[in-house]
């Protein structure tokens, strides 16, 4: 198989199933609930597989710990553009999504006891950076971070050093005369 082809098929599928985990919390209220944290599971078991399979299936089953970091950024840079796209998709279908964030904040802010002046003042801040353009630069800075972090953890448990002698030669030096 070939080394792109792994990326692709990884990356590709851990994006869409990261989309439509999404997506259900979003249908089902719960996209503020512990359960958006599966999320990461669901990214870290796709860059794990994607690099076990980079590894078995394209690269004579060796992988170097740059090899593995880079296979599993790659597979980040196409998860990242899978939920940018999500992203947009999700502001189109849901134009609440922004006014919802804005009076999730306020309830926030009530609660905490803060004055009216203190209130109107924050939400002009939330306001400012909850534009569409806004929260698309928060998809790609942060899937693109914990992306890395998450590359980084695949690659060191992925990690399969090529012998330095094969079976057959043995190390030089020991060669036996008849």
């Amino acid at each position: 198989m070939k080394k792109s082809t792994v990326i692709l098929i990884w990356g590709g599928i851990t994006g869409i199933a990261s989309a439509i985990f999404y997506q259900i919390l979003y249908a089902t209220g719960q996209e503020d609930s512990q359960l958006r944290w599966l999320n990461i599971l669901i990214i870290f078991l796709g860059l794990f597989i994607g690099t076990r399979q980079f590894r078995d299936k394209a690269n004579e089953g060796y992988l170097t710990f740059g090899q593995g970091f880079k296979t599993g950024f790659f597979m980040v840079l196409i998860i990242t553009l899978i939920g940018v796209i999500a992203t947009i998709v999700d502001l189109q279908l849901h134009p609440d999504f922004v006014d919802k964030i804005v009076e999730k904040s306020k309830d926030s802010m009530i609660n905490k006891g803060m004055s009216e002046d203190q209130i109107e003042m924050s939400l002009k801040y939330v306001k400012m950076w909850t534009t569409p353009a806004m929260i698309i630069l928060f998809v790609i800075v942060g899937s693109l971070i914990s992306g890395a972090i998450l590359s980084l953890i695949t690659a060191g448990i992925s990690t399969k050093a090529k012998p330095i002698f094969d079976d057959a030669g043995g190390a030089p030096g020991n060669e036996t005369t008849n």
